[in-house]
């Protein structure tokens, strides 16, 4: 009997080229394939709900696969985590429909990205938060957010190489920012986003922070096609989390 599961997992993207299948470089695709192949047996194929960059961490990543295995499904995680490296981490499992996709049965997915801004970081924190020691008005990148928020043509916010012929219109359903000491974190909840979509956001509530941009430079993105920048470092972003409720 065929099986849909449904895989929660996490993992630390400082040692990965991104989450998708690539022949010259290590990904987190082929690492979680590798491991459902030596438990079930089966050249499994996976979808993911979405496809993180190099460096991009995940605390709530979802993939699912088809199998004949019968092992019990709420217990896939236990049998994958000792064919895992030490960077990813299988958080749960469970028999979905099959009809259920990981990328297109989700409702929203929430990005959080961080920044450290004291002026000396500590060396562990280096691949896990953004750098910026210039002085930021949180209260103008609040402002940014509510311009940011609702549906517009986020095409000034991707990544400048995809010239692809995609509707760029997005939605994004909330988001806001906590400040906590040195620390500043951005989230960003919408139904999809654009490559490097958040990245470019927040470089750009950056710049409002240092007056370095207006509320009516940021709003201009929407309408004159214009490219918002700068693209802030991966190592900031984390996938954080996925509805499917």
């Amino acid at each position: 009997m065929i099986k849909n599961i449904r895989l929660k997992i996490a993992y630390d993207g400082s040692g990965f080229h991104g989450f998708q299948s690539q022949n010259d470089h290590r990904n987190v695709e082929d690492e979680v394939k590798k491991a459902i192949h030596k438990v079930t047996g089966e050249n499994n194929r996976i979808i993911a709900a979405g496809r993180t960059d190099a460096g991009v961490h995940a605390k709530s990543q979802y993939v699912n696969f088809l199998t004949a295995s019968p092992i019990n499904p709420n217990a896939f995680n236990f049998h994958l985590d000792p064919y895992f490296p030490d960077d990813i981490l299988a958080l749960e499992a469970e028999e979905v429909d099959l009809g259920f996709h990981a990328r297109f049965s989700a409702i929203n997915k929430t990005y959080k990205y961080v920044i450290y801004t004291g002026k000396v970081m500590h060396p562990v924190y280096r691949k896990y938060m953004e750098h910026i020691t210039y002085p930021l008005d949180i209260s103008k990148m609040e402002e940014g957010l509510l311009a940011l928020k609702g549906e517009h043509d986020f095409k000034a916010f991707m990544r400048a190489d995809k010239n692809l012929e995609i509707n760029t219109i997005r939605t994004i359903d909330d988001c806001y920012l906590r400040e906590d000491k040195n620390k500043i974190e951005i989230y960003f909840t919408a139904n999809s986003f654009l490559h490097n979509q958040v990245r470019i956001m927040c470089g750009s509530l950056v710049e409002l922070g240092r007056n370095k941009l207006s509320i009516d430079d940021l709003k201009a993105y929407f309408e004159n096609g214009k490219k918002a920048n700068p693209t802030l470092n991966p190592q900031g972003l984390y996938l954080w989390s996925i509805n499917y409720d």
